[in-house]
């Protein structure tokens, strides 16, 4: 009995040590991040870690305990086999979780969940959006491990086994299967109410210290099982009478709008281009004396420039329906994946085509990734043009066609097109890999400076477009509106809000006045009712998308990211973690009316996705 049990003991002690292995490789990994961290609380992340990882570890020990327990009866060959081939398999697929969840981290600030996987259907863009990563580092640094791993996990179960007796079933088998239940104890992280979740490890007001500590195939398999298919509001924060009065004081309204296009248009054109992973830091940016956006920075003279809007999501699939139909973004799901749940959304296109518009949608690449192609035709857009509406010589990217191709083919197709139209462009070459058709502007080959040169790719395509736009026969009667999809972590600031704020500008013959700029701050959900009451549209459906020029509405800007949200208020801002229910960045001095306001809108706006 002695040895078996001492097997048990080594055996999860062993799934013990490589998660604590795996979060040493994570800091390191990390380690721009780990360096800003004190002695103290680095100690914090493997002290509060460490029970999560007891977690994980039980998790994959019960089989093993079990095949354990029934171990007389097993021939000792097989035993080995069945054990080793199960071990081998879960550290194959741990160690996949761990080298993934590296550049993970890296490109959007936390954990693997189940969200990657929704790319799947569509490879080809999924590899687009990876192979920027350093591939080959990260696929040997799994075979490095997936071969240590598995030499420690082959010595320790033929060391032991082997040396296996006949013992007496009845005393072992029922203490065996007593040591197998207990494992329900670590499970769970206590003998307590509560289970296991990530908010048990948390501990520090440093955000990535409380990521660094939660375990990243704990979390993996907890986002399979408990993720977006979760129809229980986890964001419910305020009883109803309360959410309901904080939301009535966040969208007051007169009804009335202050005019910024010209009055002699009825039916102004309204061009859309969202601009993939448009960050406002890249406006700013300047590096060796050459501006990183020269042509959008000198158009924001030429037109009515939003400096302080916000995105509201953090990806494509979630910027499209914030931009299109005023809804805002999910923290763990995305309903233009849901084609049930999205096709109850209200869209522009709709509302413009009944009302004698003809729509139409560019985008250089594929409008299956990230299930687009279901909205866009739940949308009635009339024409949909995609890469294979592109010859494929211009195929130059491995998304598609390049943004100048896309702005070319928009021209020539609009050069006789009936009026008025409603049309949105979205652009691809600043997305990863950042691979562009021209010769780089800035030197170097890190992911910084690719990115920007991307950008600088992408600001000349739209210069030129609009240079050849303002000869067309429509640009005297159009609005174009230039928008980012969302935001981008790159260049670095530190702060979660500067990822999420987001450049709009509004151009066109169709302007009143331009040369203006708005200050207030704007959401990107903003759009679609602004847009309507400009047009003399009705936006009644579109209840999540205030009226920026209605003198009575309140300037807010609401992001929900993985697991959070941020709240944007005038001189005050706050990003709220609902894992570790915190505050995790405070500029300002929000009251805690003002935290009210932010759960109440982080509340309403899940409840009204899962009621889709």
């Amino acid at each position: 009995m002695k040895e078996r049990l001492q097997f048990l003991l080594i055996y999860y002690g062993f799934w013990v040590i490589f998660f604590l292995v795996a979060r040493v490789i994570f800091l390191g990994y990390h380690i721009e991040d780990t360096k800003l961290l004190t002695l103290q609380t680095i100690w914090g992340i493997f002290w509060n870690g460490i029970r999560m990882d007891f977690s994980m570890a039980a998790y994959l020990s019960v089989i093993p305990f079990f095949l354990v327990s029934f171990s007389n009866f097993i021939k000792k060959s097989r035993l080995e086999n069945w054990i080793f081939s199960y071990t081998f398999l879960m550290v194959l697929i741990t160690i996949l979780v761990v080298v993934v969840d590296l550049q993970v981290f890296n490109t959007w600030g936390y954990h693997l969940d189940a969200t990657p996987l929704r790319y799947l259907k569509t490879p080809r863009e999924a590899w687009a959006s990876v192979s920027s990563s350093p591939l080959l580092q990260l696929f040997i640094s799994f075979l490095i491990l997936l071969v240590v791993a598995s030499l420690i996990v082959y010595r320790i179960i033929t060391k032991n086994i082997d040396n296996w007796n006949y013992i007496d079933n009845i005393p072992f088998i029922p203490v065996s299967i007593l040591i197998t239940l207990s494992l329900i104890i670590p499970i769970r992280g206590s003998l307590g109410i509560s289970p296991m979740n990530q908010s048990t490890v948390y501990f520090s007001t440093n955000n990535f210290a409380n990521i660094a500590a939660v375990n990243p195939t704990w979390n993996f398999f907890s986002s399979l099982v408990n993720g977006s298919y979760d129809k229980v509001n986890p964001y419910t924060y305020l009883p109803k009478e309360e959410l309901s009065n904080n939301i009535k004081e966040l969208y007051e309204t007169s009804n009335t709008t202050t005019k910024v296009l010209k009055s002699t248009i009825k039916k102004p054109n309204v061009l859309v281009i969202i601009w993939e992973s448009f960050t406002k830091k890249a406006t700013e940016q300047n590096i060796n004396g050459i501006e990183v956006t020269p042509r959008f920075n000198a158009l924001k003279k030429e037109g009515i420039y939003f400096p302080n809007m916000y995105a509201s999501g953090d990806r494509t699939d979630k910027g499209i329906p914030a931009i299109l139909s005023g809804y805002p973004a999910q923290p763990t799901a995305s309903i233009i994946t849901e084609p049930n749940k999205s096709a109850k959304l209200p869209v522009l296109s709709k509302d413009f085509e009944i009302n004698g518009y003809s729509t139409d949608f560019y985008y250089g690449g594929e409008v299956e990734f990230a299930n687009i192609k279901s909205y866009l035709y739940s949308s009635d857009f009339q024409k949909i043009v995609s890469k294979q509406d592109f010859d494929s010589k211009h195929w130059n990217s491995k998304w598609g066609a390049h943004d100048d191709i896309v702005f070319k083919k928009f021209l020539n197709d609009h050069a006789n097109m009936n009026q008025p139209f409603f049309s949105t462009i979205l652009t691809l070459s600043s997305h990863e890999p950042f691979e562009i058709p021209m010769e780089n502007t800035f030197a170097g080959d890190d992911e910084q400076t690719k990115f920007m040169n991307a950008m600088y790719y992408a600001d000349q395509s739209l210069g030129s477009f609009i240079d050849s736009a303002k000869h067309q026969s429509w640009w005297d009667n159009t609005l174009i509106i230039i928008v980012a999809d969302h935001g981008h972590r790159i260049p670095e600031t530190g702060k979660k809000v500067d990822d999420f704020k987001i450049p709009m500008l509004w151009l066109g013959g169709a302007l009143e006045k331009p040369g203006m700029e708005v200050p207030q701050i704007v959401s990107q959900i903003d759009i679609s009712a602004t847009l309507l009451h400009q047009v003399g549209l009705n936006a009644y459906a579109y209840n999540w998308s205030k009226n920026i020029f209605d003198p009575k509405t309140k300037h807010w800007a609401f992001f929900s990211f993985n697991n959070g949200f941020g709240f944007i208020q005038p001189k005050k801002e706050m990003v709220f973690d609902n894992i570790g229910k915190k505050m995790i960045q405070v500029n300002g001095t929000p009251a805690p009316h003002d935290i009210e306001l932010g759960k109440a809108l982080m509340q309403r706006m899940f409840q009204d996705y899962l009621d889709k």
